[in-house]
């Protein structure tokens, strides 16, 4: 019998005031005001085993009781304020100031000042424009810089040591019961405290031709301090895990861009409207001086110049068709580092550095080995395409989405992948896995010695290492959606009292342009987080439909 209880309060008040104030042209807003958060939870369950007489209550079972429960809470506070001021519409400044604490940083933590600043200047709006007004009837230039602050962590008490204790949690029996059971927590930081973004962007809109062909534009650098990044490496000596502190920065640069274009030409409308936008993250600082690759968080390696999302891997030179070519190949490039008995069907590394062996140096940034930089996972130049168009009646509309670059790197777990290249318990074999390496000629599934794959060996990770021949193209562009419909006249409708009428016809991932391979889905590379191919795939989906209005 197994009985919970639980409970959760969450408050969140907001209180704030405004007052607004006109001069001539020159308008004003002042607004202050009080956030908070609130949250208290509890939680108590209780099991016992040895139900009697088929009733499933705690006070009818007979032994192995077990209770735990727990008590949670965080609160949050916050004091802001805001200032905004225009001159004839033409000359915009907005100041804003907040002051926040958060019950997850120690005392002399907890509270932080939080300023940003914007400005926009409508050109439009400017005499001098005139002239320009019914070709250009929309121009603004604006700026911001601003800082905001993270108070999430993992923990909701990371600056308290907690010892890891269960009851009857133990593994053998002491006096016929099983015993209590304490685990050493991690180290903690009583300086951790809150993560700051501090961002500038400058951005530009746009209306021209009536408003017809509209858009903006804009450019922008985050700079994120006092990160809790992964834990500085310290001497095994110490005896426990090293503590989460506030010790990486990183910058993100980016752009973003929105184009649209709408008209009328006679009964015929239709429009284009194009978003597209591209980001990068540089790691600034991390104490990580060897830049040892071997230090991972984001899914990178950290150290101070990184790009986040950096994939180094070894570069291939091909499978060995047979024996004579691999001896030849490890003649020069001694690849013992990877692996051991390589044969025909395995996978030829290059020796990039020139020192007749394959291995990855000293594992760090400066002194890799053969490994180097072959791609990189965050995607860039994403993307989204609406197209729609209407005539007497029919109207169309499709959107496109997807992304222009982006890498995938393959591990050598990723069993969906690899097929019967992992161990047997994970081994899988679709149609893709057949172009495995085979040199017998009388092979039931005919020799194959221009093979994708290598030879199949299970439990052997040596042909599996990142490198460039099993890197994956993770640029797409998918149809997300494309619908066709018609409206019947509303002289006709009215007859039988309906005021509007639409049949229609919509599809959704009908298609979509990629090299990546079959096996997965670009768009679900992040998906779930159980790796490459183990997320349910997308659906191609067709549906009619109806709509009447009354």
């Amino acid at each position: 019998v197994w009985e919970k209880n639980y409970k959760s309060n969450y408050f969140n008040p907001n209180i704030f005031t405004e007052y607004s104030h006109s001069l001539g042209d020159h308008n004003m807003k002042v607004m202050v005001g009080f956030q908070s958060e609130w949250l208290r939870q509890r939680a108590f369950t209780a099991q016992r085993d040895g139900i009697q007489a088929g009733l499933p209550s705690l006070d009818t079972t007979s032994d192995n009781a077990r209770v735990s429960g727990g008590y949670d809470s965080w609160t949050t506070a916050g004091f802001f304020g805001r200032i905004n001021y225009d001159y004839k519409g033409r000359y915009l400044v907005e100041g804003n100031l907040r002051y926040d604490g958060s019950s997850r940083f120690l005392r002399d933590n907890r509270w932080n000042w939080f300023p940003s600043v914007s400005a926009g200047w409508n050109i439009a709006q400017e005499a001098f424009w005139e002239d320009l007004a019914e070709k250009v009837n929309t121009l603004k230039l604006r700026a911001s810089w601003g800082e905001l602050g993270n108070q999430n962590t993992d923990s909701w008490y990371p600056f308290y040591p907690t010892i890891d204790y269960k009851t009857d949690n133990g593994n053998w029996l002491v006096d016929g019961k099983k015993p209590n059971t304490a685990a050493q927590p991690k180290l903690v930081s009583a300086l951790l405290t809150w993560e700051k973004s501090r961002t500038w962007e400058i951005g530009l809109d746009w209306g021209a031709f009536n408003n017809r062909l509209t858009g903006s534009f804009d450019y922008f650098q985050r700079k994120t301090y006092d990160m809790v990044g992964p834990a500085q490496e310290l001497p095994d000596i110490l005896g426990a895990k090293e503590p989460n502190v506030n010790n990486l920065d990183m910058t993100s640069k980016g752009w973003d861009l929105q184009i649209s274009w709408r008209d009328q030409i006679n009964d015929f409308r239709y429009g284009v409207s194009l978003t597209l936008s591209d980001n990068q993250i540089t790691i600034d600082k991390y104490p990580n001086p060897s830049k040892n690759l071997g230090v991972v968080s984001f899914g990178t390696s950290v150290y101070d110049g990184a790009k986040l999302g950096d994939i180094w891997g070894y570069t291939t030179i091909g499978i060995a068709k047979n024996q004579q070519e691999m001896d030849a190949h490890l003649a020069k490039a001694d690849q013992s580092a990877l692996g051991s008995n390589w044969t025909a069907g395995d996978i030829m590394y290059a020796d990039l550095n020139g020192d007749g062996k394959v291995n990855n140096g000293q594992n760090t940034a400066n002194d890799s080995g053969d490994l180097r930089v072959i791609g990189n996972t965050t995607p860039r130049y994403n993307f989204g395409l609406n197209l729609d168009a209407a005539w007497k009646g029919f109207d169309l509309k499709l959107f496109f989405q997807g992304t222009l670059k982006r890498d995938y790197a393959v591990g050598g777990g990723d069993a969906m992948f690899w097929g019967g290249n992992v161990n047997k318990w994970q081994a899988t074999g679709f149609t893709a896995h057949l172009d495995y390496f085979r040199p017998d000629a009388d092979d039931p599934l005919g020799q194959n010695l221009d093979s994708y794959y290598p030879r199949v060996a299970w439990d052997s990770g040596k042909n599996q290492n990142k490198q460039t021949r099993y890197l994956q193209n993770a640029a797409y562009c998918r149809l997300k959606n494309i619908t066709l419909g018609y409206t019947l006249p509303q002289s006709l409708t009215e007859k039988f009292y309906v005021q509007n009428l639409r049949v229609f016809a919509s599809a959704e991932n009908l298609f979509t342009i990629t090299s990546f391979s079959d096996l997965s889905d670009p768009e679900l590379i992040d998906a779930g987080g159980w790796g490459f191919g183990k997320t349910y795939p997308l659906s191609k989906t067709v549906s009619l439909g109806l709509s009447v209005t009354f």
